[in-house]
């Protein structure tokens, strides 16, 4: 088994622990699995690309020796970042099309729907404060209402 360490903001990492388990073994049965497999290289192509910015946290990936002869194993920092990036975005998306989907079928308010959404996947104030991704939601959230909408829901 080889292990790959994915640096991930804290919140992530509780998301990512809360999904698939203290370390996660690279399959094709789910999206991360699928991004990370797609993302290895059979051609070790190694460069260092120092990035200094909240990802203070490791979430362990394995993969096997069967998938590391398939698939390769090169894999650089930068894309190591790419894969946290379309993490991040996955579970943002996640948080706020709950919001609004709590919002519009059982009346629940949007502090209270992302507010339960972090406590489900034990993401603390400390990780991710309330404010940052209300914020960030508030720019996205007529736009993904607008997407949830067009297939028949308000």
């Amino acid at each position: 088994m080889i292990s790959i360490d994915l640096k991930v903001p804290p919140y992530l990492k509780s998301y990512l622990t809360t999904l698939y388990g203290d370390e996660y073994h690279l399959g094709t049965a789910d999206s991360l699995g699928i991004l990370v497999l797609n993302t290895l290289k059979k051609k070790s192509c190694y460069y260092k690309h120092s990035i200094d910015d909240n990802r203070t946290s490791v979430y362990k990936l394995h993969i096997s020796l069967s998938m590391f002869e398939k698939y390769g194993c090169g894999i650089s920092e930068e894309q190591l970042t790419q894969i946290c990036k379309a993490v991040d975005n996955e579970f943002r998306r996640a948080v706020y099309t709950h919001a609004i989907l709590s919002k519009s079928f059982q009346g629940f308010e949007y502090k209270d729907s992302i507010l339960s959404f972090l406590y489900a996947y034990n993401i603390s104030e400390e990780e991710l404060s309330y404010s940052t991704i209300r914020r960030d939601f508030n720019r996205k959230k007529t736009k993904i209402t607008e997407r949830l909408t067009l297939t028949g829901h308000n």
